[in-house]
């Protein structure tokens, strides 16, 4: 409210009541009101209001001569002073004492200072001359004239308006209000009272929208509930809008259109930008060609809050060309769907020292927590990661409470959310349809952490539509995705999907659809609480304290399950899951059923498995899984790791969508024969007892038989023609690979490794084209190899103590030489995994680059053609378990060259060779300078982390027309 004394207007202003400044008014007009009250003053008056900009000024008619205290107040309340020197302002003693105490102002409080000469020689003022220079002569004799004239001189010489040297009055007045924003900008650096942590985001969205550049554009400000996006838009709003001749900031899009409809959304929108706020448009949302055209021919800066669905934003924008050049549009939103192709900005969470900065600020009020409040805060900060609305409502609670007080609400949110909290976060849950929020309550629940792919194909056999429900998700920023291709959320998503599954039936856990708290699932198991509503349950057995008994009916009025774990993360667990008298029966909607350390010795009679999609019991009890065949026509995976008691699989003939069976360390399993057509991977690893076994599908890519007791590889086994891998390794009682294999393959990887411990090779390796891999490890009868295939990169032979090294590493070498580094240029290749490994106590004595040491150097090799090198390394016995060996290469003490390759070898009886690949093209630079055609003292380096390096060759490669060859062999 402006004094009684001063009759005087003030303009409107738009600021946040958050604005921290200390003065009242942003400009003060100080004005002759007989030469410019009715048409430049009221006109720049007007125009500053239209800004927003909050303007005194003083529309009095009669003056006195002096000044009074009031106005006094103003003036030093102002930040900015625009005087207006016209033909009769000098004869004002009102206007001069004003003048000398903006002056005053200026010299002593930085007030800024913006001159306009209004039809008058600016040098009339600032020399006091022409019409100044009369109207002087009336203050002759007057004490304070000398200082007004100092004043006169001082303002007149300062950066100024000339009206003069404008055409038209409208340019000169939208000068001025420009260059009071600009001026106005810097004043107010944050719009926003605990602005923390928010500069970088808006520098890199300033970036992205481009301000100064013709382009309409459009960005969208997108994430998760709470996280910051409107606080963002405001504060770019408040920071870029002087710079547009129109601007409108729409809050709160999808509750404002919930109650009063999009119509009257979208008349605020066009008034504000058309400055008409009493205008009311049509009712069908369309506008006249005029007003299309008045917006056409204006700069805007628009930010629409909040928009929920794409009919908003296209009701609201829909006529997109009705802005002039060089506008923008800024939308927040928690749906990235709605933004089409636009420019997208993530607001992503505060750090953790941003986060605790901003909750002290709330909380105490400053940038960092009371004496004695640390942990405390820190335990609160953690608990809203980095969301800044979590940040502002905790510490809104804890602002002025004791210790004690802080500990309880601590404690309790382990319990139960924080309701304000979760109200505004669960707006973006409600925006779902049905099957979407199912999705999201089993990710929130069960899938949290879990790989993309194995959880769609679980929602896909619950019948929910998983790839769009996924992607609608991550567009409302409910969840994300990991770089390893996991699906995680917030813990304050989480939290609120467990708490609307918790308000489901708050006080009866047995009456929810979904049960995951240990302490609720033991109950409901414990005393038989299930019901039908419930549709998922997890057990981690790790949790348990003392071992549970359950009785043979707690499944019973569980109808409706069709997701059920009972899991523990590690392969022994102290305590476990016993059913005394057995289990009657298993939801016949079962899905999903996974059940560690299963104690019966088989799945119920009446079981109806037609559902089935994925069985897992591993470390069970069981004997068999049901008697007679079942019609499995859902099921794609079994997983019956380490069922020790294991003596037959079930026909599974019908199973006709099955992908992966595992039955690694079923140690009663003689025989397993799998007929379904539909087989990619059989997995029969460590099935000590396993003599015989048969699988038809065409399907197979992979096939583990190591360690198991198979005498002899069925014929049809070399006819899969998408066979990638096959691991024989340990497999004893194979004496040989009986048939040539012919694997076929249209494609590079037809078989990526074979693994193997046969005495020896009777089939040509070599035609195996597409082999990268070859394990041959504790093959101790082997004594040859045969000729290796170009595609092989990586042979691992440790333990294989009849095999004769000299032979061997001259296979190797041959290998290398003639196949696998013309292999590898011809395909563009790179050589970061070459790697041979087979028993041996020396290099070859052909080797003249040898050394005992651990460094070699030799003096000089030839420049051209050179290719790379060969390194044969001795490596002494033991284990080499996460070791390394590495190779440094360095020319005149400069490092040029550096190769590293990490071992995971057990352990090894005996001293072994190593050769690696080192290419020319992996060294950063050689100097070419100086010696002619030859590199100059060129030294070899080797180290190992574990075992020592007893000896090392080294074999430099030169390229000839003949073929590539070696230099440094005799």
């Amino acid at each position: 409210m402006v004094d009684q004394k001063v009759i005087g207007v003030v303009a409107a202003s738009s600021y946040s009541p958050s604005v921290v400044s200390s003065k009242r008014y942003d400009v003060f007009l100080s004005f002759r009101g007989e030469d410019t009250r009715k048409k430049f003053t009221s006109h720049l008056y007007d125009a500053l209001k239209q800004k927003k900009v909050e303007t005194f000024i003083d529309n009095r008619l009669e003056k006195g001569e002096e000044i009074s205290t009031t106005l006094i107040q103003v003036i030093e309340d102002s930040h900015i002073s625009i005087v207006i020197f016209s033909e009769n302002y000098a004869s004002s003693k009102w206007c001069l004492g004003e003048l000398s105490k903006i002056m005053e102002c200026k010299k002593e409080k930085g007030q800024i200072v913006i001159p306009v000469f209004y039809d008058i020689d600016p040098s009339h003022v600032r020399k006091q001359t022409g019409s100044y220079e009369k109207l002087f002569v009336t203050h002759k004799g007057e004490p304070m004239c000398n200082k007004w004239k100092a004043a006169l001189t001082e303002a007149a010489n300062l950066a100024a308006w000339d009206s003069q040297t404008y055409r038209v009055e409208s340019e000169l007045l939208k000068d001025i209000v420009e260059d009071v924003l600009q001026k106005l900008a810097p004043i107010y650096p944050n719009c926003h009272k605990g602005l923390v942590g928010i500069e970088e985001n808006y520098e890199k969205i300033e970036s992205l929208l481009k301000v100064g550049s013709n382009e309409v554009k459009i960005l969208g400000i997108w994430g998760m509930g709470g996280i910051g996006k409107t606080t963002l838009a405001r504060a770019l709003y408040d920071k870029l809008s002087h710079e547009f001749e129109g601007h409108c900031f729409l809050e709160n899009v999808r509750e404002e259109s919930d109650k009063h409809g999009v119509k009257a959304l979208r008349n605020k929108l066009f008034s504000e930008l058309l400055g008409n706020k009493n205008h009311c448009f049509d009712v069908a949302f369309s506008v006249t060609k005029f007003v299309l055209s008045r917006l056409g021919r204006k700069k805007v800066f628009i930010v629409l809050d909040d928009v929920a669905t794409s009919e908003q934003l296209e009701n609201l924008i829909e006529d997109f060309d009705f802005m002039g050049l060089g506008s923008r549009v800024v939308v927040t939103s928690r749906n990235k769907q709605i933004f089409s192709q636009d420019k997208i900005y993530e607001v992503k969470e505060l750090s953790f020292h941003h986060s605790l900065q901003l909750f002290s600020l709330t909380v105490f009020r400053e940038k960092q927590p009371k004496y004695g409040y640390e942990d405390l805060s820190r335990s609160a900060t953690y608990y809203c990661k980095g969301v800044p609305l979590a940040l502002k409502v905790l510490g809104a609670t804890l602002r002025s409470r004791s210790k004690g007080a802080w500990e309880c609400e601590l404690r309790k949110l382990q319990k139960f959310p924080n309701m304000k909290i979760h109200s505004v976060l669960k707006l973006s849950y409600d925006g779902l349809d049905h099957t979407q929020k199912d999705i999201f309550l089993d990710i929130a629940c069960f899938f949290r952490g879990n790989q993309r792919d194995h959880v769609t194909n679980m929602l896909e056999a619950f019948d929910f539509s998983a790839i769009s429900g996924i992607e609608a998700l991550l567009d409302r920023a409910l969840i994300t995705v990991s770089g390893c291709n996991q699906l995680e959320m917030h813990d304050l998503i989480q939290e609120m999907g467990w708490e609307i599954v918790h308000q489901e039936c708050v006080k009866d856990p047995g009456r929810r659809s979904r049960l995951w708290k240990h302490e609720e699932v033991h109950e409901v198991f414990k005393y038989n609480k299930g019901t039908d509503i419930v549709e998922g349950i997890i057990l981690d057995l790790s949790k348990l304290i003392e071992d549970l008994y359950l009785s043979s009916d707690f499944l019973a009025k569980m109808t409706n399950v069709r997701f059920f774990k009972i899991h523990s993360w590690s392969k022994f667990n102290i305590f476990n899951v016993y059913l005394p008298n057995g289990l009657n029966t298993l939801s016949h909607k079962m899905r999903y059923l996974h059940w560690d350390g299963f104690c019966l010795e088989s799945l119920p009679a009446n079981f109806c498995a037609e559902k089935l999609v994925e069985l897992c019991m591993r470390c069970s009890k069981l004997k068999k899984l049901w008697d007679g065949v079942q019609n499995l026509v859902n099921l794609k995976t079994i997983d019956l790791w380490g069922s020790r008691d294991l003596i037959e699989i079930p026909d599974l003939s019908l199973a006709e969508k099955l992908e992966n069976v595992s039955l690694c360390y079923c140690e009663s399993l003689r025989e397993v024969h799998v007929h379904s057509k539909s087989l990619r991977v059989l997995n029969l690893y460590g099935c000590s007892s396993l003599r015989k076994f048969s699988v038809t599908s065409e399907e197979l890519t992979r096939l583990s038989l190591a360690f198991t007791s198979i005498c002899s590889i069925p014929t049809s086994i070399w006819h899969k023609r998408k066979l990638k891998a096959l691991y024989l390794t340990g497999c004893r009682n194979l004496g040989k690979l009986t048939e040539e294999p012919r694997i076929h393959g249209s494609h590079k990887h037809s078989l990526t490794a074979l693994a193997s411990n046969a005495e020896r090779f009777s089939m040509n390796i070599k035609s195996l084209s597409t082999l990268r891999m070859l394990w041959l490890d504790d093959c101790k009868k082997l004594v040859s190899l045969p000729k290796l295939p170009p595609s092989l990169g990586k042979l691992s032979a440790s333990n294989c103590t009849s095999l004769d090294s000299y032979m061997t590493q001259r296979l190797v070498l041959q290998h290398m030489l003639q196949s696998r580094i013309p292999y590898l240029r011809t395909n563009d290749l790179r050589c970061y995994d070459e790697e041979y490994l087979f028993p041996g106590n020396h290099v070859i004595e052909e080797c003249v680059f040898n050394t005992t040491e651990t460094s070699m150097t030799i003096p000089y090799l030839w420049k051209t053609e050179l290719y790379g090198f060969i390194y044969c390394i001795i490596l002494s016995k033991g284990s080499l378990l996460q070791s390394d060996v590495s190779c440094s290469v360095y020319q005149d003490g400069i490092r040029v060259g550096w190769l590293q390759r990490l071992l995971e070898y057990e352990s090894l009886t005996s001293n072994h060779v190593l050769c690696m690949y080192h290419d020319i093209n992996e060294f950063d630079a050689i100097n070419e300078e100086g010696h002619g055609h030859f590199f100059s003292n060129v030294t070899f380096i080797f180290e190992n982390s574990k075992a020592s390096i007893e000896e090392f060759g080294v074999f430099p490669i030169y390229g000839s027309e003949s073929g590539l060859k070696l230099v440094g062999s005799r």
